[in-house]
C-alpha cells in the first residue's frame, strides 16, 4: 500500500514537471508580437480611424490558431497563417481601447501576446486632427518658400550680373529671355529645379542647373545682345549732334 503511495506521489509531480517544462518552453520569453497595420485611414499619435489590420510579426512555425480580442472581448479565431484581424474603427465606440490576442501551438500549450492600446476617433475627429497637422505644414511650406524667394532677391538685387560665374548653385537659362544666369543658392528646392526669378525679364520659374552648352550658347547670345545695343545708342548719339549742329550759329 505504502508503495502504490509513492508510486502515485512520482507520477504527479513528474506530470506536473512535464507540464511545466511544456509552458516555461513556450512562455519564457516568448509571446505573440502584435503589429498594427493601417490600410486606410488616419494615424497619428496614439489616435486612429478607418480600416486597419491586426496581425502576428513573425509567428512561431507550430502556431496553429491565434484568437483576436479588443478589450477582452473575442472578435475573430484564425486558424491558419497569415495570423491577422482585420477591422474598421467605426465598428466600436470612440475613445480608448486595448488590442491583444493568445495564441495555441501544435503541442496544445498557449502562448499571451503583447498589448497595443489605441484611441478610437470618429471621422470628424480624424478629420480635426488631420488638418491641425496640415494647416501648421502648409504655413510652415509658404514661409520657406517667402523666405527662400524673398530672401535671394533682397541680397541679390545690387549683386552684378558677371558672365560665366554662376556661384555654388549652378546656372540657369531663362526659358523666355533665353538668357544665363546664376541660380540663387537660398531658392527653394522644387525637386525638379529651384525656384528662381531671371535677373534680366523677371519671369519666375522652376529650372534646374543648366548643362555647359546651354550655358555657352545663352552666354552668346547675351554678349550678342549687349553689342548692339550699345553700337546703336551710339549712332544715335551722333545722329542728335549732327541734327543739333545744323540750329547752331
Amino acid at each position: 500500500m505504502m508503495k502504490i503511495r509513492i508510486n502515485l506521489v512520482l507520477a504527479v509531480c513528474l506530470l506536473s514537471l512535464l507540464l511545466s517544462g511544456t509552458a516555461f518552453a513556450h512562455q519564457d520569453g516568448q509571446i505573440l508580437q502584435l503589429g498594427l497595420i493601417r490600410n486606410f485611414g488616419y494615424g497619428g499619435l496614439g489616435k486612429i480611424q478607418g480600416n486597419f489590420t491586426l496581425k502576428v510579426n513573425d509567428p512561431p512555425v507550430d502556431l496553429a490558431e491565434v484568437s483576436f480580442y479588443v478589450d477582452g472581448e473575442l472578435q475573430e479565431v484564425v486558424s491558419k497563417a497569415p495570423f491577422q484581424y482585420k477591422f474598421h474603427t467605426s465598428e466600436f465606440e470612440d475613445g480608448e481601447h486595448q488590442m491583444s490576442a493568445s495564441g495555441v501551438l501544435e503541442d496544445g500549450s498557449t502562448l499571451g501576446s503583447t498589448t497595443i492600446i489605441k484611441t478610437f476617433l470618429s471621422s470628424d475627429q480624424a478629420w480635426s486632427e488631420t488638418q491641425g497637422l496640415i494647416v501648421p505644414l502648409l504655413a510652415g511650406v509658404g514661409v520657406l518658400t517667402l523666405l527662400g524667394l524673398g530672401v535671394p532677391f533682397l541680397l541679390g538685387r545690387k549683386k552684378k550680373f558677371v558672365l560665366g560665374k554662376y556661384g555654388l548653385a549652378g546656372g540657369a537659362v531663362c526659358p523666355r529671355c533665353g538668357l544665363p544666369f546664376s541660380r540663387p543658392s537660398l531658392s527653394p528646392n522644387m525637386l525638379v529645379g529651384k525656384l528662381v526669378r531671371c535677373p534680366h525679364c523677371g519671369k519666375i520659374s522652376v529650372l534646374p542647373q543648366a548643362a555647359p552648352s546651354s550655358l555657352q550658347e545663352a552666354e552668346r547670345r547675351y554678349a550678342e545682345e549687349e553689342s548692339p545695343q550699345i553700337i546703336s545708342k551710339g549712332e544715335d548719339d551722333i545722329k542728335k549732334m549732327i541734327e543739333d549742329s545744323r540750329f547752331e550759329d
